[in-house]
């Protein structure tokens, strides 16, 4: 059962959905996403998995590579919120854990959705598939899938993002707004793979990262430091120093860049939230972020 404080916040994201921020976090799309519409809008190259009788074979002749028509489509669509649940969400070094703050951020997404009268499923993983709730639009589900995400008691710990696009990639044939919810804690080549590339072709992904600022810097002081995988259970001692911190710091930046430098690639907008953030503040990124964008 969730918490009577989660509860009231709940609460509070359900009452400035609905009176302040109606339409802006998932909104009207027939501009905003392309689809099978008869309104031609633009190319783009040909992904392994587009239908062939989307191929412009015209601009093929002219230049030797394929590419596909995209349209404008004005028809509805769904939320799908994908969320991490490996060990790693787990991390907790201020305000809430990383898992704490996952949960507020499917919620605003969740109120937003059925506020716009759009049905709204959720997909929990860690290296399997942990939580499958299907699409529906109705408070009664909201609170169904809200529970079962606080309540989720994962069976494993470690990742493996590759077998939930696999899933996704199978199961999402309705055009969708998937809210990528995760640290990004992972080797950032699986986001190039195929199946990654084809949901995004297919569908409007929105990666939301999460993170806690105990991930960003080593702790202060001096001596040896005990550091563990949340994942694997391993420790490793860190000896406390200027070498020791600046390598950290510089892979902190490698990995930071790494993870932006494919959603640069892929086209994505993409929404950072961090443990530390109060929690107004936290609510206000998302909606605000995604009116930007």
């Amino acid at each position: 059962m969730i918490p009577a404080d989660l509860v009231a916040n709940l609460d509070y994201i359900e009452l400035l959905t609905k009176k302040r921020m109606r339409n802006v976090l998932v909104g009207n799309h027939d501009s905003m996403l392309k689809g099978h519409g008869f309104d031609f809008a633009e190319h783009r190259a040909y992904v392994p998995g587009d239908e062939l009788r989307r191929v412009d074979w015209n601009v093929f002749a002219r230049t030797g590579e394929m590419h596909v028509k995209l349209t404008h489509e004005e028809r509805e669509i769904d939320v799908q919120i994908v969320v991490d649940l490996s060990r790693s969400m787990d991390l907790a070094s201020a305000r809430r854990s990383k898992r704490e703050l996952v949960f507020y951020v499917a919620a605003t997404v969740a109120y937003s959705a059925l506020a716009d009268g759009i049905a709204v499923g959720l997909l929990g993983f860690t290296d399997r598939i942990e939580l499958d709730v299907p699409t529906c639009g109705t408070k009664a589900h909201l609170w169904k899938l809200l529970d079962a995400l606080w309540t989720a008691r994962p069976s494993s710990k470690a990742t493996d993002v590759a077998s939930v696009l696999r899933r996704l990639r199978e199961r999402r044939r309705r055009l969708s707004m998937i809210f990528f919810v995760s640290d990004f804690i992972f080797a950032t080549e699986v986001l190039e793979l195929a199946h990654f590339k084809a949901i995004v072709a297919q569908h409007d992904v929105i990666p939301i990262v999460v993170s806690d600022p105990l991930e960003a810097r080593l702790p202060a002081g001096q001596g040896v430091v005990r550091l563990r995988d949340l994942e694997s259970g391993r420790d490793r001692l860190v000896r406390l120093g200027r070498s020791s911190r600046a390598s950290y710091d510089q892979w902190v930046r490698d990995r930071d860049r790494a993870l932006l430098d494919v959603f640069y690639r892929l086209n994505l907008d993409f929404v950072r939230v961090s443990t530390d953030q109060p929690f107004r503040d936290l609510i206000s990124t998302l909606f605000l972020t995604r009116k930007r964008q």
